[in-house]
């Protein structure tokens, strides 16, 4: 990196103690620098790479559209953002599903620094619960969540509620379907 920049390693070094830039370690404690870093420093534009992840719960609202029109709305924001969407994800499948194949792609993709972004509508299109973990987790790789309707915040027992409810109706609809 010093090279490419045409600097010494000890002001690299300066640089990353100044929070100039991001630096990660390999597992032999070596400093790795991504290209996008690299590119940040010489000045470089290059367009962010921004995913989609759409979701909707039931066939139902998936037979409705609900699916098609939440990317549509998604696709819309991307455009009027000046985002370039590389990747759409879409699924139909609880918010507390911990098996989703689409969101192990996602996962992936940001793991593997494939993306920057995450368009989303609402903080629980991604995750019923621990929506908080996975925004941590995909920040720790350079990516950013943007949820695009933002809604007003509930009063501490509404959510409470809200959050009881929501695991009553998943916990009867397993065990119901488990019975047929």
């Amino acid at each position: 990196m010093a090279k490419r920049l045409g600097v010494t390693p000890q002001t690299i070094r300066r640089w990353q103690k100044e929070g100039k830039i991001q630096e990660t370690r390999s597992p032999t404690d070596r400093r790795l620098y991504s290209v996008r870093e690299v590119n940040r420093i010489m000045g470089v534009r290059t367009q962010e790479q921004v995913a989609i992840y759409a979701r909707v719960s039931s066939a139902k609202q998936k037979a409705d559209s609900n699916l098609e029109r939440q990317v549509q709305r998604l696709k819309q924001y991307a455009q009027d953002h000046g985002y370039e969407v590389t990747r759409v994800f879409q699924e139909q499948a609880s918010g507390i599903n911990e098996n989703r194949k689409q969101l192990h792609q996602l996962l992936q993709m940001a793991e593997h620094h494939e993306i920057q972004r995450v368009l989303i509508e609402f903080p629980d299109r991604l995750a019923r619960f621990g929506y908080r973990y996975l925004e941590r987790h995909l920040s720790s790789h350079g990516v950013t969540v943007e949820v695009t309707h933002k809604t007003e915040p509930k009063a501490s027992q509404e959510e409470l509620v809200q959050d009881l409810l929501t695991i009553v109706t998943v916990f009867s609809a397993c065990l119901y379907g488990k019975r047929s």
